[in-house]
């Protein structure tokens, strides 16, 4: 880079001045790589200010799309979309595609700094289609780009897969700033995810790169994020990450970056905290002042959760109590721009650290109904948000049924035996796509942060049930039980035990459903489960009963006891459960309850307007539907060739009552990709969320799509999810495989006791009696 410079020096004393503005736009980009900003913005300057549109439009771009960056990178989001907005016009007129591609990326690297995060991804998925037309060349800093979006949205695994693609690119291209650039943004990935020592491995493999570039900011820049690292690890005694942390803050003071300088602040506050120095601790913290309202989120956040940390320490838990939830109401606020439940449900993971300290705060002090309001504060907040219907989009429709159509002709070939590796190829890109198309979607900015039922409105709604909330503290399972005028905290027993023993039962269920085993085989099985039961039983309930007794419950789970098949629990059996995302959720859930009562005719009873859907190639479909409909003369039924994904979407609309038997899988890797098979392709959960109303009940007669990805902040996020998103109250489905007789059976006796006029949790509870294996669950409200 020094070569460089003192190139374009000596090149200055010679050439003539009709070239001097683009000299000096090289060297503003020298300058900008090698982080001096300042000095850059200064030869952009000249160089804009000769360069004429008429004779240089190229030049004109070049430098209007450079100085965009320069003051993007220093926050002046207004001066940077001016630039861009005028780049772009330029290029259009000039028949310049690549650099009008190039003035897309670059504004969606400024709606990034703004906040506006579906329109960052927007601008970066027109950007890559040129890119692959124009200069696939250029994919790996796109990628590094869009992962740095996807990072603020929270979905780090996905940033991580863009990151891992640009790395390799960039090192094949010997791209090394890129290279560095995607290292940097991989290592803040890892930190999102919990995954400090891994962050702090690339943190110090970027900065290594970046000094070989001379770049001081960006490798300062990396030295924070090993810090942060660090004390997320405790890989080191904490005073000595304050010293350092202090250090590096006056180091980015001085090199301009002072929000960063703020984050180095409150790193080394917060070490000291952590040393027992709370007074020092608070010097250090007021010494850059507080965040502004341009400030990312990230840091508005670790500014709360500091000061949060020192009026803890300083015995003033009311203050403390005030920042964090001043915290949580910021996140809601950068939630709402959001309007698919990917990122909605993805954003908790900013907030985890403020949930931590906040439910650490209320098991300190006892108080049930001080963990209550926090526990609700914290835990399922994307389903309270007003469900955001994606617009019509003639694109995504076509995506979605060419995704339906390879899906259906890869199981075909599959069946046949016939090779589909390019099939499969196909389906991961619209997969990808259809995806991406929901991220863009925008949420509704400012709706208020969803009000709470009151704790007293929750134990009034219990009518004789039991409400257990289980709570993760670190390594430990809590419970908040609710029984009557009392509420009780109790300690529950070890996570991971809980954890390991609900897999296991499931994977017995699994292993049981639907095969014809050997008598022995068979045998061992069935005790197996049995033994697994009990194991799930101790680790989440019986602890419980001697509180509980005999009641219904209302369980609102954390993590893995979301996916607990609880009918097949010694102790759950005929006893009717009801599992909500949060106790706020179950309180509007029931309330769209009494609401399709009201509305009827007959609701839920025989006069009811149900839709019955049978899927192909399901031996006992037909069969469990023709014995539904006896119980609801007046069903919607879609049969054989009839029940395709079309009809059933244009039937949920209308309906009260769905019941859905049919092929089901859950997609681990992305949950509304699960599918439900029916005639001419499979239903999406991507479909569910295009549902204007979606039907008061919803009984998904299939294996697995109970199941759910459980992220940050007990977000759920598959095809339960989806509907109770869409508003329904109630949704039955199974969280492990079931038997075909099995499955029958339990669903016409769930029916039965439905049009008999019995709850939805009881009518299971009853279905279920005769055979607890099955892993049916009711979900929302019971």
């Amino acid at each position: 880079m020094d070569l460089g410079f003192r190139l374009l020096d000596e090149a200055e004393q010679h050439i003539p001045q009709a070239l001097r503005p683009i000299l000096f736009a090289q060297r503003g980009l020298l300058l900008k790589r090698s982080g001096r900003n300042d000095l850059a913005l200064r030869q952009y300057n000249q160089a804009v200010a000769l360069l004429s549109e008429q004779s240089s439009p190229l030049d004109l771009v070049k430098a209007l799309n450079n100085r965009s960056l320069v003051h993007l990178e220093a926050g002046q989001v207004r001066l940077a979309r001016a630039d861009l907005r005028r780049c772009g016009q330029v290029a259009a007129r000039h028949g310049l595609t690549l650099h009008a591609a190039l003035s897309k990326v670059n504004l969606g690297c400024m709606e990034v700094v703004a906040g506006d995060l579906p329109s960052a991804l927007r601008a970066f998925s027109a950007a890559r289609a040129d890119y692959e037309l124009l200069a696939p060349g250029r994919l790996a800093s796109l990628a590094v780009e869009r992962a740095r979006a996807l990072v603020a949205a929270g979905l780090f695994t996905e940033a991580d897969h863009e990151l891992a693609y640009a790395a390799e690119q960039a090192e094949n291209q010997r791209l090394s700033y890129t290279y560095a650039d995607a290292v940097q943004v991989r290592a803040e990935a890892a930190l999102l995810a919990g995954r400090a020592q891994a962050a702090a491995q690339w943190a110090r493999h970027a900065r290594a790169r970046f000094l070989g570039r001379d770049n001081a900011r960006r490798a300062a820049l990396t030295s924070l994020l090993e810090l942060r690292a660090g004390l997320a690890a405790a890989s080191e005694p904490t005073a000595s990450i304050a010293v350092r942390a202090q250090a590096l803050a006056g180091r980015l003071s001085r090199l301009g970056l002072p929000e960063d300088a703020r984050v180095a602040s409150l790193v080394a506050a917060r070490a000291l905290i952590s040393a027992g120095q709370p007074s020092r601790a608070a010097r250090i913290a007021a010494r850059y002042g507080p965040p502004g309202h341009i400030d990312r989120l990230d840091t508005r956040l670790l500014w709360r959760l500091t000061r949060a940390e020192l009026a803890t320490a300083g015995g003033r838990p009311a203050e403390a109590s005030r920042h964090l939830i001043a915290g949580m109401a910021a996140l809601h606020r950068h939630r709402t721009q959001f309007g698919c439940l990917d990122l909605q449900t993805g954003a908790a993971v900013h907030g985890q650290d403020l949930a931590r300290a906040g439910l650490a705060a209320v098991l300190t002090s006892r108080s049930p109904a001080a963990v209550y309001r926090w526990s609700e504060r914290a835990r399922a907040q994307a389903l309270l948000l007003p469900a955001v219907r994606p617009p019509d989009d003639p694109a995504a429709a076509a995506a979605l049924e060419e995704l339906r159509q390879a899906r259906h002709t890869l199981r075909a070939r599959e069946l046949a035996g016939r090779p589909a590796a390019g099939l499969r190829a196909r389906i991961e890109a619209l997969q990808r796509s259809i995806r991406e198309q929901s991220w863009a979607t925008p949420g509704r900015r400012g709706v208020q942060a969803p009000a709470l039922a009151p704790f007293r409105t929750v134990r009034e709604s219990l009518a004789g049930a039991a409400l257990v909330i289980y709570l993760r503290d670190g390594p430990v399972l809590r419970a908040l039980v609710v029984v009557g005028d009392s509420a009780r905290l109790r300690l529950v027993g070890g996570y991971a035990a809980a954890e390991q023993s609900v897999l296991r039962l499931r994977a017995d269920l699994d292993a049981q459903a639907g095969r014809m085993l050997p008598s022995n085989l068979a045998a061992a099985v069935g005790t197996a489960t049995r033994h697994d039961a009990t194991a799930v039983a101790s680790a989440v309930l019986t602890p419980l009963l001697a509180e509980v007794g005999d009641r219904d419950l209302v369980v609102v789970p954390t993590g893995i006891l979301t996916t607990v098949p609880w009918a097949a629990l010694p102790g759950c059996a005929g006893r009717p459960v009801t599992v909500a995302p949060s106790a706020t959720a179950w309180h509007t859930a029931m309330h769209r309850l009494e609401a399709a009562r009201q509305r009827g005719p007959g609701w839920p009873g025989p006069r009811a307007a149900a839709l019955l859907v049978a899927g192909p190639g399901n031996a006992r479909g037909d069969a469990e539907i023709r014995a539904i409909a006896a119980l609801y003369p007046g069903a919607s039924v879609l049969t054989g060739a009839e029940a395709t994904p079309a009809a059933t979407l244009a039937a949920l609309d209308t309906a009260a009552i769905a019941h859905l038997a049919a092929h089901g899988q859950h997609k681990a890797e992305n949950a509304l990709f699960s599918t439900l098979e029916l005639a001419s392709g499979p239903l999406l959960g991507y479909d569910l969320q295009r549902v204007s109303r979606a039907p008061s009940m919803v009984v998904l007669s299939s294996c697995d799509l109970g199941l759910t990805d459980v992220r940050p902040g007990d977000e759920t996020f598959g095809m339960v999810t989806a509907l109770l998103n869409a508003g329904s109250a109630t949704v039955v489905a199974s969280v492990a495989r079931v038997a075909d007789h099995t499955a029958m059976a339990a669903m016409v006796g769930y029916h039965q006791a439905i049009t008999a006029g019995i709850s939805p949790a009881a009518a299971l509870a009853a279905a279920l009696q005769r055979d607890t294996t099955a892993g049916f669950v009711c979900f929302g409200a019971g």
